[in-house]
């Protein structure tokens, strides 16, 4: 399939490089010349230059017969026109990412008002909707889905006082199936044997079946905290999805923000949030204001930096989880190694919304990057011709570096064994190392 991609920042960067690894005929549109270079080094794909909303530019591209066009350029309006010329043309998926939330309100079925374009996907509301992920299950670094939910897969930090430090895996034999897919330590992702064991500051990929996952934990001495009030920094259109969902599920919120006409506009919007004017980086406001009672401080300023340092204030003061957005990704280890318990990537979110889309076919259901784009995880159908149907998991020919974490079989989950075989149908989860992803899915699709 021929897949255009208009703006490669680093969401479209993201794109292009896992659509080129799963095979596809990559063409890139960018304005700006530097981007543009570093396609070209880094990756298999076409690269045009111009404003991506042209007719002509797209004609050039191949938009005639490509299967798929993505627009995620800073311009709503450009990724919303190429959109609309490029359905013109009978491209069969479109995608936008769109800022402005004028022209998301204004519809419920987007086709309608917007005729064109297939999905709009703004990084506001993604970011958010993660956000609440995090704070419904407070002990996990990132929170993920699959088999229509019945799978869930934590990245969770083990502590000292885990009763699983220092056992070798093959010993952690517990009343529930589950998988450790890989563990991350000093900045190095492993997928581990049998024989390696769990230290402390382990950051450990666990899947299991969601309805099992907190009594796993238990299990595993894995500490469970119920999160009840939430303070929020800023008061931006990320605060405010997340403050409308939280009100949702009855958590007591603040939002701090320093602009009054900012907080007039929350006040109104928002029935049951406290909406606080005043400086988040005043200790004194902030201990006037409950801070030493708060369970999560979410950090969501445009500014990296007042972030990291309103989180640690946070910290020092007693809350017990802190989350700071991240606009550069870069980042988000450097947060997390100086005591901010979650970084959040609006743009690495925004490309697994957008791949989990994009990446529907015959065969692959969806594509999540994790851990700061160190794994990837695909959930893919095994069809009748797949060399790994009806083979059993210890016989598959993976590479190094690639495993299977779950099947879905007829509505009913397996966490699979050696012995497991798959069929025909099965929907599977890949759990792959960025240099095994391709050969893995050459190989099961």
């Amino acid at each position: 399939m021929r897949a255009i991609i208009i703006g490669v920042g680093k969401i479209g960067y993201n794109l292009a490089k896992v659509l080129v690894k799963e095979g596809h005929e990559v063409v890139v549109i960018e304005k700006e010349e530097e981007r543009a270079k570093i396609i070209r080094e880094y990756l298999d794909a076409e690269v045009l230059m111009g404003n991506g909303a042209s007719s002509a530019l797209l004609e050039e591209a191949g938009v005639k017969g490509a299967g798929l066009v993505i627009a995620v350029t800073a311009s709503d309006e450009v990724n919303m026109i190429a959109c609309m010329v490029a359905k013109s043309y009978g491209v069969e998926k479109t995608v936008a990412r769109v800022r402005n939330l004028d022209y998301i309100n204004q519809n419920q079925e987007i086709s309608k008002t917007f005729p064109g374009i297939d999905r709009i996907i703004n990084p506001e509301l993604v970011t958010a909707q993660e956000i609440v992920k995090l704070i419904n299950a407070p002990e996990a670094l990132d929170v993920e889905y699959y088999a229509d939910g019945k799978i869930q897969l934590l990245e969770l930090r083990i502590k000292e006082q885990s009763n699983v430090i220092n056992k070798c895996l093959k010993e952690l034999k517990l009343d529930c199936p589950f998988l450790i897919l890989a563990i991350k330590r000093d900045e190095q992702l492993i997928i581990p044997a049998g024989e390696d064991r769990i230290l402390p500051n382990d950051i450990i990929f666990l899947l299991a079946k969601t309805e099992e996952m907190v009594h796993l934990e238990q299990l595993l001495g894995i500490e469970r905290l119920r999160a009840q009030r939430i303070m929020v920094l800023g008061g931006e259109f990320t605060s405010y999805h997340l403050a409308k969902m939280l009100e949702e599920q009855n958590y007591s919120v603040k939002i701090i923000e320093k602009e009054y006409n900012k907080c007039v506009d929350l006040a109104e919007n928002l029935k049951h949030t406290m909406v606080l004017y005043g400086d988040a980086t005043d200790i004194d406001f902030l201990v006037n204001e409950g801070i030493r009672n708060v369970d999560v401080f979410v950090s969501l300023s445009r500014d990296d930096k007042l972030n990291l340092l309103v989180s640690l204030i946070a910290k020092n003061q007693g809350v017990k989880r802190t989350i700071a957005q991240v606009g550069h990704s870069d980042y988000i280890n450097l947060m997390e190694n100086v005591g901010i318990d979650v970084g959040v990537s609006p743009r690495v979110l925004t490309a697994n919304e957008i791949l989990r889309y994009v990446s529907k076919s015959n065969n692959i259901l969806s594509v999540t990057l994790l851990s700061n784009e160190d794994a990837e995880m695909t959930e893919l159908v095994i069809a009748e011709d797949s060399p790994a149907a009806h083979q059993k998991l210890r016989d598959l020919r993976l590479p190094a570096g690639a495993l299977i974490g779950s099947v879905y079989r007829n509505n009913e989950v397996i966490i699979p064994t050696g012995n497991d075989e798959l069929k025909p149908g099965d929907v599977v989860a890949l759990f792959a190392l960025p240099k095994a992803v391709g050969r893995a899915l050459d190989y099961l699709t």
